[in-house]
């Protein structure tokens, strides 16, 4: 299989996507379930290292009901295979609490020195010594469906750059099950998702925001809780699918339109290079990412 060497020695220098790695040289094939459980972290942020993972071809992944299994990739290049199996050794996991024994150092051998050394000083930085870490909030007022498959995309697409979030100023209660049946059906992780006040944002101890986004015309006019920092607002109107009335399969063509049309905009969200870009060329893309539309099928 094609790796770019690159991509690879970047998917290590992370020290969550290393521990995940470890895992699954250690004991094959392994449920997401169980990373979370022995990693100590999020089902969510797991996933989206496991994604980009996934994306470059390092590992594979196969659904068993609803959850998803990941190896290593068996038909990895070996060049890369040998990287793996010198360096995932030493990244030992606590199976009882999640804990490192030891640091995650890789041994330089052979032909790899420079290039395992170099792998083995970015993984052992803290997470909080790597890139910011953006955190999204998506609102409207059922906090139903459009925001949460905006929440589940942009987690999947920001692969780790962003952190997002959803709620709602009249929040249902319940996920609409279109919503979790089109999230599941692209293998999106929907455990973590729920139906919940946007107050939530305005308490103290809440995550403070760097973009706020509205994504139905009725939450862009009401009035907001005062959120933690000073995020940058946009408005991403999308039609409201749960409004639409008609049979099932109307119902979910609507669905799966505004699953597209959010889509579309956080892929282009995602891809912005937010560090480089002054505040106003940020709000100015973002403002503009807000009339995108998907090129039709």
């Amino acid at each position: 299989m094609d790796i770019q060497s690159h991509q690879f020695f970047h998917a290590l220098s992370d020290l969550t996507r290393l521990r995940c790695l470890a895992l699954m040289h250690a004991q094959g094939e392994v449920c997401v379930c169980e990373m979370t459980r022995v990693l100590a972290l999020s089902q969510p942020k797991i996933s989206r290292h496991l994604a980009l993972l996934r994306d470059i071809g390092l590992v594979e992944a196969r659904r068993d009901g609803v959850w998803m299994h990941y190896r290593i990739h068996p038909a990895l290049p070996d060049w890369a295979r040998t990287v793996l199996d010198t360096a995932l050794p030493v990244c030992s996991v606590d199976q009882q609490s999640g804990a490192e024994k030891t640091a995650c150092s890789l041994p330089a051998s052979g032909n790899e020195s420079s290039t395992v050394s170099a792998t083995s000083d970015l993984a052992s930085k803290t997470e909080g010594e790597m890139d910011k870490v953006y955190n999204v909030l998506f609102l409207c007022t059922g906090n139903s469906a459009r925001s949460i498959m905006a929440e589940a995309l942009l987690n999947h697409w920001g692969k780790g750059r962003f952190q997002a979030y959803s709620g709602g100023s009249h929040p249902r209660g319940v996920i609409a099950p279109q919503a979790i049946n089109l999230l599941a059906r692209v293998d999106l992780p929907t455990q973590d998702l729920r139906s919940k006040s946007w107050d939530e944002f305005a308490q103290p101890g809440a995550p403070e925001m760097d973009f706020v986004f509205t994504v139905c015309d009725q939450a862009k006019s009401e009035v907001c809780p005062a959120w933690p920092g000073q995020p940058m607002t946009a408005h991403w109107g999308v039609p409201d699918p749960v409004a639409v009335e008609g049979d099932e399969v109307k119902q979910m063509q609507a669905f799966r339109e505004a699953f597209r049309v959010m889509e579309n905009r956080i892929k282009l969200f995602a891809a912005l290079p937010v560090a480089q870009l002054d505040s106003l060329r940020v709000k100015s893309e973002i403002d503009a990412i807000g009339t995108a539309m998907p090129v039709a099928e």
